[in-house]
C-alpha cells in the first residue's frame, strides 16, 4: 500500500514538474512575443501621436502654428508613404474651410498656398494606378492651384473658386465635376485627359480659358455655363462654342447644333 502511495506521489511530482515546465515555456514565449511586438506597437503609437500633433496644429488659432502644420505633414508623409492618402484628405478638408476672394486675410492666404503646394507634391506622381487619388475640393477657394501632370481617380470641384488654375496634362480617370465652379484669371486645361463623366454645368469663366488638345472619352457637359468677356484666345472642346447676343453681352456656352 505504501508503495502505491509513493508511486502516486512520484507521478504527481512528475506531472507538476512537466506542468511547471510547460507554463514556464508559455511565459517565456509570451515574453519573447512581447519583445518582438513591442517595437511595432511603440512605433505605431509614436506615429499616431505625431499625426495627432499635426492635426492639432492645423486647427490652431495661431497662424504660425497652422503654417508649420503643413511642413510637419509633409515630413510625416515622407517618413510614412502609406499616409499620403490621409494627408491629401486632411489637406482638402482644410482647403474647404471658408475663405474670401479677393484676399482679405494675408496670413491665411500664405497658409493656403502652403497647403496647395503640399497637395500638388502629393499628387504629382507617375501615372500608375496606386498613385491615383480622389480629390474633394467642393466649395474650396484655390488661388493659382498647380495640378499640371497630376493623376486623379476622381475630382470634385463643384462650387469652387479657381483663380488661375493650371491643369495642363492632368489626368482625370473616373470623374471630373466642376459644376457651378467660378474660374477667373487664366485657366489652362491644355492636353488634359478627361473620363466619360465630365461636367462644367453652370460654371462661370471670367478669364482666358483653353482646352486646346484636351481629350474626352465622352461628351463634356457645359449646360448653363457662362463666359464673361469672351476672348479670341479662348479654346473650347468641340462642339461647344460661345454664343453672345451682342458684342458687350455675357456669353454662354452652347453646343454647335443649338446655336441657331
Amino acid at each position: 500500500m505504501m508503495v502505491g502511495v509513493h508511486v502516486v506521489a512520484a507521478l504527481a511530482g512528475v506531472a507538476l514538474g512537466v506542468g511547471a515546465i510547460y507554463v514556464g515555456r508559455i511565459v517565456i514565449e509570451g515574453v519573447r512575443r512581447d519583445r518582438r511586438q513591442r517595437p511595432g506597437l511603440v512605433a505605431a503609437g509614436l506615429r499616431r501621436d505625431r499625426w495627432e500633433r499635426v492635426v492639432e496644429k492645423m486647427d490652431s488659432e495661431d497662424p504660425a502654428e497652422r503654417l508649420a502644420s503643413f511642413a510637419d505633414l509633409e515630413r510625416y508623409v515622407r517618413d510614412e508613404p502609406d499616409a499620403r492618402e490621409d494627408a491629401i484628405e486632411l489637406t482638402c478638408i482644410y482647403l474647404r474651410k471658408p475663405f474670401r476672394w479677393p484676399v482679405e486675410d494675408e496670413e491665411e492666404f500664405v497658409i493656403r498656398r502652403a497647403a496647395q503646394g503640399l497637395l500638388t507634391r502629393c499628387l504629382r506622381r507617375p501615372g500608375v494606378l496606386e498613385h491615383r487619388e480622389d480629390l474633394d475640393l467642393q466649395d474650396a477657394v484655390l488661388v493659382e492651384p498647380d495640378f499640371a501632370d497630376c493623376d486623379l481617380t476622381g475630382a470634385e470641384f463643384s462650387d469652387a473658386v479657381i483663380v488661375g488654375g493650371d491643369f495642363r496634362r492632368a489626368r482625370f480617370w473616373r470623374f471630373a465635376n466642376f459644376d457651378r465652379a467660378w474660374f477667373t484669371g487664366v485657366t489652362d486645361f491644355r492636353a488634359a485627359a478627361f473620363p466619360r463623366y465630365t461636367s462644367f454645368a453652370e460654371a462661370m469663366f471670367t478669364g482666358t480659358t483653353t482646352f486646346a488638345e484636351a481629350e474626352f472619352e465622352g461628351r463634356v457637359d457645359f449646360d448653363g455655363a457662362r463666359v464673361e468677356k469672351p476672348d479670341e484666345h479662348d479654346s473650347w472642346p468641340s462642339p461647344w462654342r460661345v454664343w453672345v447676343a451682342s458684342p458687350v453681352a455675357q456669353g454662354r456656352l452652347v453646343a454647335g447644333e443649338d446655336s441657331a
